[in-house]
């Protein structure tokens, strides 16, 4: 073999070696982009949970800010400066505490509230709803729930029910139905009188109202501090920080360990800052493909399956098991989503033809007689304005309407017992004035609510009738 040959053939090996190693560097480029991906979608609803408590305790500029462990009750229904939670209903007067149960336990008490429906769930950092407070029909008296860390070790009285949180750090949202605006009164009353306490504040109690001593403490512990650093979400791999952060306050559940260890190449720790000097320039972008991925996958699946127009969301919202980009999902579109067996939440964001719901056009939705949203309770029907960012708000109308629905007083059925809603800025002439329900200028959003719906709408055998865009009345 001649010199120039052995050269060529191992300039061949070099080139092959080459093409190799290349290879080599995409596909382990490509891995880390797809770890980033899995991981994003993990971690983001433990994102927004974070962002959510700091803005309701941390936040100096929000004027509505709390403390640990206390109630914040809201006195009137939504409005457009509601901002406890995302996406309001205005059927129902709300509550809201962030829980640090790191500290000690706390008590839940709940008194008779006659025939009025309501619901006090319990969400955990990773926005699960894994316990609800409902009315009981035989209950009688006080109903009273102790709520504990995940490794709260005591004994709990006899008179209560103990429920143990999976995180330390928990969002308690009551809701309590008002059956029209003569019940508002009633309603705040009720709501006063359901009670948060500290094992010491609810013994003090007791001693007052009854003479019973609880087990007393010499001194009780010191009060929760909210004191979180703020999140960047400019910066998109704060996500990482921040879920870790928050995953360092709690242990993380068994079924997600075996997704915590596929994710060893990403090297993050629960408590501790994401390394991102660990990657070179190359992984880094790598990492910023696979968040940017994630993120379009999310928004993806925030479109749920949709009908007619409709969008119907997970079957098993508020408890999501290990699909972890439904429970994604749903933080982006609704976090805090109440439990199917309790509600259905459908949306409706363009027409019958598939053009977006604007304010300066005039939409029909009309339900035969036969084909009415199917449920125990009550359906409403509200309106928002989407927001430049693709939020939704309510806003200001004439007749202070944002819901209309089987409870509304004065709605008009056409001769066939057909039912249409108006769905417009001005209102519609004659009878039909009493069916709307005023629209706001721009880009806008529908969600109707369906309070204990019957199976059909849970399994999905009933949709929606389209919304239909129309020149009259």
């Amino acid at each position: 073999m001649t010199l120039g040959r052995r050269a060529a053939l191992g300039g061949l090996g070099l080139t092959a070696l080459a093409a190799a190693r290349k290879a080599q560097a995409q596909d382990a480029k490509a891995a880390l982009r797809d770890l980033a991906r899995r991981a994003t979608i993990y971690l983001f609803p433990v994102y927004e949970m974070y962002r959510a408590r700091w803005h309701a305790t941390v936040d100096e500029a929000n004027p509505q800010r709390q403390r640990l462990n206390r109630f914040r009750n809201v006195a009137t229904l939504a409005d457009p400066d509601t901002s406890a939670v995302p996406t309001p209903d205005a059927d129902t007067l709300y509550s809201s505490a962030w829980l640090d149960l790191s500290l000690e336990p706390l008590f839940l008490t709940v008194p008779p509230i006659g025939d009025l429906d309501y619901s006090y769930a319990f969400i955990d950092l990773f926005s699960d709803t894994f316990f609800v407070v409902r009315p009981r029909p035989q209950t009688v008296g006080l109903v009273t729930h102790m709520i504990v860390a995940p490794t709260w070790a005591g004994d709990a009285p006899s008179d209560v029910t103990l429920v143990r949180a999976p995180t330390p750090s928990v969002w308690l949202l009551g809701r309590i139905l008002v059956d029209g605006p003569e019940e508002l009164d009633r309603v705040r009353i009720l709501q006063n009188r359901v009670l948060l306490e500290t094992p010491d504040m609810r013994n003090e109690r007791r001693i007052l109202e009854t003479g019973e001593l609880m087990r007393f403490r010499t001194q009780a512990p010191p009060e929760p501090v909210a004191d979180w650093p703020a999140a960047h979400p400019g910066d998109p791999l704060d996500l990482f920080d921040i879920g870790l952060r928050a995953l360092g306050e709690s242990p993380l559940p068994e079924r997600d360990r075996p997704l915590f260890e596929a994710l060893a190449p990403l090297k993050l720790k629960p408590g501790r800052k994401f390394d991102r000097r660990a990657f070179n320039e190359a992984e880094r972008r790598a990492i910023h493909a696979g968040i940017a991925q994630a993120h379009a996958d999310v928004r993806a699946a925030g479109r749920g399956r949709t009908i007619d127009g409709w969008t119907y969301g997970s079957r098993h919202a508020g408890s999501f098991g290990d699909d972890y980009l439904s429970r994604a999902a749903s933080a982006l579109t609704g976090l805090g989503a109440p439990l199917s067996p309790d509600e259905v939440d459908v949306s409706c964001a363009v027409d019958a033809d598939r053009r977006p719901l604007h304010g300066a056009q005039r939409y029909t939705l009309t339900f035969t007689a036969d084909r009415l949203p199917p449920t125990r309770s009550f359906w409403s029907l509200s309106v928002y304005e989407v927001t430049p960012g693709g939020r939704t708000r309510f806003v200001d109308n004439p007749i202070d309407r944002r819901a209309i629905g089987n409870r509304t007083a004065g709605l008009v059925r056409a001769a066939d017992g057909s039912l249409s809603l108006y769905i417009q800025r001005d209102p519609p002439p004659g009878e039909h004035a009493a069916n709307w329900l005023p629209a706001p200028a721009g880009p806008m959003r529908l969600v109707l609510r369906a309070y204990q719906p019957e199976k059909a709408l849970i399994d999905g055998g009933y949709h929606l009738p389209p919304v239909r865009r129309n020149s009259s009345p």
